[in-house]
């Protein structure tokens, strides 16, 4: 069962084409990864499927909803946990506020317990009552991940979670993901990083200004032969 279903998605803003005639599945349990550079699309296209941007043309369809229809796009959002490239946070709120709200919003707040097993995970516990002003990036970047995960129902949606963040960080944030996988979540991550990606995902789908150039199992992107791949058909699609 498809939980993300992508149809000729084109993204625009203004006279620029972010996105070029996408086509995207995700099934439930399945891990895609989106690989490409700066500049490929992956988070025009992720934005659009967390129900944060609304996409120029095309077919968008979210657990069952259709994003084109402005009824069914409250309930999309709902189905899924976003953790965006930047931003994302309230820079006076501190982790807890951040945690309390987000279960709030979802009307979630039994899940306080699987919130404090997330923070140990995450290397957050020691810093609950802390404002994020003063966080690193990767330390932001982890907490983050740890909102969509906890708040994601049907899909998992996490744009480079990996930036900036240390060894413990890309851990968890693994972790997280096979996690989801079993529980039955679609999950789709965006990163450049082949390596820490490659063998965590059931697929990989390789993006470059604003189309799809190159996909596959993940399997086929590991080792050396994996990231020859990678570059070449980088290198092929440059302009």
């Amino acid at each position: 069962m498809s939980v993300v279903d992508v149809r000729d998605l084109t993204i625009r803003y203004g006279e620029i084409t972010a996105v070029r005639h996408l086509d995207l599945r995700v099934e439930t349990g399945e891990v895609v990864g989106l690989l490409g550079g700066n500049g490929a699309g992956k988070s025009s296209t992720l934005r659009a499927i967390a129900g944060v941007n609304p996409p120029s043309s095309g077919t968008l369809i979210v657990a069952g909803h259709d994003l084109a229809d402005d009824r069914q796009v409250d309930a999309a959002r709902q189905a899924v946990g976003y953790c965006p490239d930047v931003g994302g946070l309230l820079r006076q709120a501190t982790v807890r506020e951040h945690i309390g709200l987000a279960l709030a919003f979802r009307r979630k707040t039994q899940q306080w317990p699987r919130a404090l097993d997330l923070l140990e995970r995450f290397g957050l516990s020691a810093s609950l009552d802390r404002i994020t002003t003063g966080f690193s990036h990767g330390m932001c970047r982890r907490l983050s991940v740890l909102l969509a995960v906890l708040t994601a129902e049907q899909v998992l949606v996490l744009d480079e979670p990996f930036d900036g963040v240390d060894p413990l960080g890309v851990e968890a944030a693994l972790d997280m993901i096979g996690i989801a996988r079993k529980d039955g979540l679609g999950v789709l991550v965006s990163t450049h990083l082949l390596a820490v990606l490659a063998g965590g995902c059931d697929r990989i789908v390789v993006m470059a200004a604003g189309a799809v150039v190159d996909a596959g199992e993940g399997a086929t992107f590991t080792g050396t032969e994996g990231l020859r791949r990678y570059t070449s058909t980088l290198q092929l699609a440059a302009p």
